[in-house]
């Protein structure tokens, strides 16, 4: 008893201690998501830099399969990456995955275009969507075994909230700039060299961001499991041995949770501008419901450490079958709507992220913790998140986007009913699962 008195204290950790991981881990956490998203954001003139520009529709179409290609690499980072981390600790994956996002995002603001290079353009894209995709499979997982392990007693869901706010963070900042971008520059200036400046920038906080990280402290969760249970076998086929419900649940959770973030926090601006919205209104749209968003991801964090977090899930999932079809249905070029229908759609997710993240997170023992997240969360997003923005193009331009709102629908009923038998261990010891 005493022994695991002493345990527990090294694991809540000084405040200083604490503050200084949770700034590490947020702003590297920011970071990959402003260079994920900035793709997105940026995917219409990319589309004209990389490819033919003879076909703008089949171009637009190509770089958005890149970015799903992307999604591709995501489980093996999430494979990896995991398993540095849960082998190597959480800081030596984390460090890892900021390094190969900075390095992708790098090489696509220096990458020569098509009309210089031919062909080598889109390899070199794809090379650098590879590294970003190798990276954002990993990052969920390390990040979110290390909020579990710091967080204090009480509060892993507050401090779980951490990952989407600064993801959100990062959202918004590739959101702003490219806002900022658009205002100051005129569409020769974009076209020409403006584009490359978000990447150039991400790539310089890319070296910031590994800096913090390399000087975190290890958790003291890993530190004691990885000295008290020396690890015997592979995580991966700990994973699939004793823990396949957990696997498909994370699966489908994941790979709901990934769609519905991209469609509606990154992708949805780059429809409406398809649509004939202007690309400001689009834009600030989207800032206006990222902000919100944002504000109430700590209330809902609060709310899941004193009644559970399963609700607040099964919630989400029950809200996305029942909204998503009115959603779309009510979907119009105009800043209100794109507005309303937004931070809606986001004000649902939020059920989901303030809590995901941690939820699933205590599902798993310390010594697969990172694999358990990793390698289900980054299949789920792939097939399901990855593709999202290439199905509505594809859909939209053969006249039947009705037919995308239909399927998330079903992917909702799914994830809920796989929701229904997850466990809730909010008053867990995380040490101790």
């Amino acid at each position: 008893m005493q022994e695991s008195s002493a345990v527990k204290t090294r694991i809540d950790g000084s405040p200083t201690r604490t503050r200084k991981g949770l700034i590490g881990a947020g702003i590297g956490n920011a970071l990959e998501w402003f260079d994920w998203l900035i793709y997105a954001q940026f995917s219409l003139i990319l589309a004209t830099q990389f490819f033919p520009s003879g076909n703008p529709a089949a171009a637009l179409l190509s770089t958005l399969a890149v970015f799903g290609a992307g999604f591709l690499f995501r489980p093996l980072g999430g494979y990896l990456l995991s398993t540095v981390t849960d082998r190597k600790g959480r800081r030596a994956g984390m460090v890892a995955t900021i390094t190969l996002m900075a390095g992708g995002t790098l090489l696509i603001g220096i990458a020569p275009t098509y009309t210089r290079v031919g062909l080598v353009a889109p390899v070199l894209l794809i090379v650098a969507r590879m590294c970003q995709g190798m990276s954002a499979g990993g990052e969920f997982a390390t990040v979110s075994s290390y909020l579990a392990e710091v967080a204090p007693a009480g509060k892993r869901g507050l401090y779980s909230s951490v990952l989407y706010i600064s993801s959100t963070v990062g959202s918004l900042a590739a959101t702003g700039l490219a806002l900022l971008l658009h205002a100051l520059l005129d569409d020769g200036q974009m076209h020409s060299w403006g584009w490359r400046i978000p990447f150039l920038l991400g790539a310089l906080v890319g070296l910031v961001a590994m800096f913090l990280r390399r000087n975190m402290d290890e958790t003291e969760a890993f530190v004691v499991s990885s000295e008290s249970k020396p690890k015997r076998e592979n995580g991966l086929v700990i994973l699939l041995r004793h823990h396949r419900a957990d696997f498909v649940r994370l699966l489908l959770i994941s790979g709901l949770s990934g769609l519905w973030y991209y469609v509606f926090a990154s992708y949805l601006p780059v429809y409406m501008i398809g649509q004939g919205l202007d690309s400001n209104d689009a834009l600030l749209a989207s800032v206006i419901s990222l902000v919100g968003f944002i504000l109430v991801l700590p209330a809902v964090a609060v709310f899941s450490d004193r009644y559970g977090r399963r609700l607040l899930i099964i919630a989400f999932t029950g809200l996305a079958a029942a909204t998503v079809i009115p959603i779309f249905l009510l979907l119009d070029a105009t800043f209100a709507r794109q507005v309303t229908l937004q931070l809606g759609a986001l004000l649902i997710f939020a059920l989901f992220a303030a809590v995901g993240p941690i939820a699933m997170a205590e599902q798993f023992p310390t010594e697969i913790r990172a694999v358990g997240l990793g390698v289900p969360y980054s299949i789920g997003v792939a097939i399901f998140g990855g593709t999202a923005p290439f199905l509505i193009e594809w859909l939209s331009s053969l006249d039947r986007m009705w037919i995308f709102p239909l399927y998330v629908a079903t992917l909702s009923v799914c994830t809920l009913v796989a929701t229904l038998s997850m466990r809730d261990r909010r008053t867990a010891d995380i040490s101790e699962i």
